[in-house]
């Protein structure tokens, strides 16, 4: 799923990130962070590149997200398109929305 990864950098790929009405959930909740500077999708390749600033996106604020952050990649992993996965993704964005 991460196929470039460094210090302010990060691009995700994944069939998941081809859905634009999640994408877009999880780009509004991920903008809310004064951290992220820019977000780019590219729905038909199913990419996401997000530039951060990675000296505002502490260790101690992340650790704790590590075991939610793995349950959702789990499920993008087995993401069908279908409404059911849909509501558990749109759900996970929800409780991610409590994280911050």
């Amino acid at each position: 799923m991460i196929t470039s990864f460094f210090p302010g950098r990060v691009r995700l790929r994944a069939p998941i990130f081809k859905e634009s009405d999640l994408v877009e959930k999880a780009r509004a909740l991920l903008q809310k962070s004064d951290a992220v500077k820019k977000i780019e999708t590219n729905p038909l390749t199913g990419s996401v590149l997000i530039e951060y600033s990675p000296s505002k996106v502490p260790m101690e604020k992340l650790l704790p997200m590590q075991d939610f952050f793995a349950r959702l990649a789990a499920e993008a992993q087995h993401f069908d398109g279908s409404a059911e996965c849909r509501k558990k993704i749109s759900g996970m964005l929800d409780k991610l929305e409590n994280l911050f």
